[in-house]
């Protein structure tokens, strides 16, 4: 394939994780795809956009399970 277009196969070497992982994460949206017949197709411009912007957000603050509070409710 050319350079401006990615398969799942080459997504997952470059992010380094499982080929199974890029399609669960296209199929969620949270990689840019089109998926034409049975491949998934990743636009190499949008796949930077889209890790600029994982990389650059800000994270959600969260409660770590398994905290038990010690404070009393009003």
């Amino acid at each position: 394939m050319n350079g401006d277009i990615m398969r799942k196969e080459e997504v997952a070497e470059w992010l380094d994780c499982e080929p199974s992982t890029v399609e669960e994460k296209a199929r969620s949206r949270e990689l840019p795809a089109v998926k034409i017949g049975r491949s998934w197709l990743f636009p190499r411009q949008a796949m930077l956009q889209r890790l600029n912007e994982m990389a650059l957000a800000k994270p959600e603050p969260s409660t770590p399970t398994g905290v038990i509070s010690t404070e009393k409710k009003k």
